[in-house]
């Protein structure tokens, strides 16, 4: 064995120092000029918004449901398992926008509903959700017409929903002396 160290000693010494100036050279933690190394893109990866939804009536599956913020009446459907035999589909608007903590009802042929409505809880008194509401529903409301009726559902289906009662006054016709009138007879 020592005479093959003997033989070969120059080359044992050559891998040696091959060893020691790769233990030498400084590592990089992060080498960004290198395109194979993995980069992970922290700001522009964005969780998902999750809404919760409670839908009741004539669907095969009724119950709260968990849905992602962008969903709309037609995938929450088909979550639920779909409607029943019973449900009238003519009033059910399947392109409506879904929002946070909304109560739907999906009605029968026996209902005789127009379109699909929200259920209003018993707490809040009568207050008139202008997220959800109806034109002539919103049209009950004091120092609000048809016309401003109108204009409330039209800003709904542009801009989206109302965020807080007082977003109310982005729509055209309704300025502060309106708002002071039906601020406690809404909600969002």
């Amino acid at each position: 064995m020592l005479d093959l160290f003997k033989k070969h000693y120059i080359y044992v010494i050559i891998i040696i120092i091959i060893v020691v100036v790769i233990l030498l050279i400084p590592v990089k933690d992060e080498d960004e000029s290198n395109p194979f190394y993995p980069q992970i893109l922290s700001d522009t990866i964005d969780e998902p918004e999750y809404i919760y939804i409670d839908i009741k009536g004539e669907v095969k599956n009724p119950g709260v449901y968990k849905v992602l913020k962008e969903y709309r009446l037609f995938q929450l459907l088909s979550l639920a398992g779909g409607v029943t035999g019973e449900a009238d589909t003519l009033a059910i608007n399947l392109s409506l926008k879904l929002y946070d903590q909304q109560v739907l009802y999906i009605p029968s042929f026996e209902d005789g509903y127009p379109i699909i409505v929200d259920v209003l809880d018993e707490n809040h008194n009568n207050i008139i959700n202008i997220n959800s509401a109806s034109l002539e529903l919103l049209d009950t409301l004091p120092g609000i017409g048809p016309s401003t009726a109108q204009s409330i559902v039209d800003y709904r289906n542009d801009v989206g929903f109302f965020t807080s009662v007082e977003d109310i006054v982005n729509v055209p016709g309704i300025g502060e002396a309106t708002y002071n009138e039906i601020k406690n007879l809404i909600t969002v």
